[in-house]
């Protein structure tokens, strides 16, 4: 049962409160159900978004009045899913985008039995994706950063491509399920 994985997760990756700096953190929730589906969004299209467009995990930057960067991570998720109520297991690596390396993306692994009554905030979701954490399908495909290519590993689901920093999330979850 998923439930006896997350408490064992949870003893094993735990996590510390960590305060956040405005302008330079960042924080998201990868949240996971009973059913080892996993929560993404499908970012509006927004000229002044530089992951305009992308999957991702519901997230954003760090704001003064959070204090610490998860309730940065749960503030964000209540505003573009409308869920709260969750279950943090642990923090993450804490990652960089390539577009905006100087940033610090902290993920919450975080769990809620289901995912119902997702409520998408209008003007940053265009809708949600909660593939099965092992169907997603592993892929290469070319991305453009700037003026420069990249060949990059990604996942394939329901014909959307999920890569670059929620790529790298994702497999640190699926490693950590596949070692224990």
């Amino acid at each position: 049962m998923l439930i006896n994985k997350i408490v064992e997760f949870k003893k094993m990756i735990g996590f510390s409160l960590k305060k956040g700096e405005y302008g330079k953190d960042a924080a998201v929730c990868a949240l996971i159900n009973e059913n080892q589906e996993v929560l993404l969004i499908k970012r509006i299209e927004r000229e002044e978004d530089p992951w305009s467009g992308q999957i991702s995990f519901p997230g954003g930057h760090f704001e003064i009045d959070d204090k610490y960067l998860h309730i940065t991570a749960l503030r964000e998720l209540k505003e573009e899913t409308g869920i709260e109520n969750v279950k943090i297991i642990g923090e993450l690596e804490v990652q960089h985008p390539r577009n905006l390396p100087e940033l610090n993306v902290y993920p919450f692994l975080c769990f809620k039995e289901n995912f119902n009554d997702l409520r998408a905030q209008k003007d940053e979701v265009k809708y949600f994706l909660t593939p099965k954490i092992f169907e997603l399908k592993k892929s290469k495909k070319m991305f453009q950063i700037g003026d420069k290519n990249f060949l990059e590993d990604c996942f394939e689901f329901n014909g959307e491509i999920i890569w670059g920093l929620t790529y790298r999330i994702l497999l640190e979850i699926m490693n950590l399920f596949k070692n224990h």
